[in-house]
């Protein structure tokens, strides 16, 4: 992934190549004198490198607004996921497992939670909820999904469907491991990284609680389609806002919770909606409330495995210590 640098580098780039063609224009199409060609070349450079400027200070200030938190009762370790073998070469998801160092809490505890983080996210900006869990005694497995991170040449960030595939060979790769093998599993996700979760996580029977966090509902129909800059984003990056059938069945969590929900006998069923936590904001504005209503109906929620905040967008933003706090209280239930 490019450096912040590297990026405002390749804009400065951009914005001296366009702003060099306006001079040629101008003093040797126009013939304008060399002041006018300066103001106009000037002006051109300062309206493409302006707004990426701005763009890049905001990001600082949202992914720096939390201080570095003290990791010394925490410990972090590297790991790597194989999840496809393409043309002879291994692919893999790059991870951290966290985990307190006092072994005896982690031991009471028993569980992991896995971490599956946003479209535009890594696993790295959601450290504000990873690391209070390892503090409360959880083994944390905060994972780049594929395109993103360390994982940013498993594949491509807008192939959804094989990162909910990735994410059943993550929980697999967990049973498989001596040290791991025993423990409940329980997994979050945010945005497209709920979606993960439910659609891959639902219907297995080895995942003990799922928390869902802005998560859509039927894919098709509630992707943003209507706002431009969201648009213009997802074309670039590839993302498909017009799946066909089955691709749109296995993206959407209400779609996917429903067809397991005819298998179930009503005991089972009541006992596998109650190990779904949804949380949503009323003004998130990418993915509309509506979304939470139709997953909360499809499942049947009771209110205590429900949190619906009034701001904070689709971000979440400032609602990060009631999330922390809810999460908490919903997996000791």
């Amino acid at each position: 992934m490019l450096s912040k640098n590297q990026k405002r580098l390749i804009v400065i780039i951009i914005a001296v190549v366009v702003s060099a063609y306006i001079w040629h224009v101008n003093r040797n199409l126009f013939h304008n004198r060399v002041k006018i060609c300066l103001i106009m070349s000037t002006t051109t450079f300062l309206i493409i490198f302006t707004p990426f400027e701005i763009y890049f200070s905001f990001r600082d200030i949202w992914y720096d607004r939390w201080v570095p938190l003290n990791l010394k009762y925490l410990e972090i370790s590297k790991v790597k996921i194989e999840v496809e073998v393409k043309r002879k070469k291994k692919k893999f998801i790059h991870a951290d497992m966290i985990s307190l160092k006092d072994k005896e809490s982690v031991k009471a505890k028993n569980t992991i939670i896995i971490i599956s983080h946003g479209f535009s996210d890594t696993k790295n900006t959601l450290q504000c909820y990873s690391f209070p869990l390892a503090y409360q005694g959880y083994i944390i497995l905060a994972y780049d999904a594929r395109g993103t991170g360390k994982s940013k040449r498993t594949g491509r960030r807008s192939h959804f469907l094989k990162r909910i595939e990735d994410f059943k060979k993550i929980i697999e790769w967990i049973k498989s491991r001596k040290e791991l093998s025993g423990m409940k599993i329980n997994c979050m996700g945010f945005s497209i990284g709920a979606i993960t979760v439910l659609c891959g996580g639902f219907a297995n029977n080895d995942i003990d609680k799922i928390i869902a966090i802005s998560s859509m509902s039927y894919y098709r129909q509630n992707i943003p389609k209507f706002n431009p800059i969201i648009i213009l984003s997802y074309l670039f990056k590839g993302v498909k806002l017009f799946p066909n059938y089955e691709e749109n069945k296995r993206l959407s969590p209400s779609i996917v919770i429903k067809e397991f929900k005819k298998e179930f006998l009503a005991e089972d069923w009541e006992k596998s909606s109650k190990r779904v936590m949804l949380i949503h904001c009323k003004n998130d504005r990418i993915i509309k409330f509506k979304n939470f209503l139709e997953n909360k109906l499809i499942l049947e929620s009771p209110e205590r495995n429900l949190l619906i905040l009034r701001k904070g967008g689709h971000s979440q933003k400032k609602n990060e210590c009631a999330i922390v706090g809810s999460t908490l209280n919903f997996l000791k239930s």
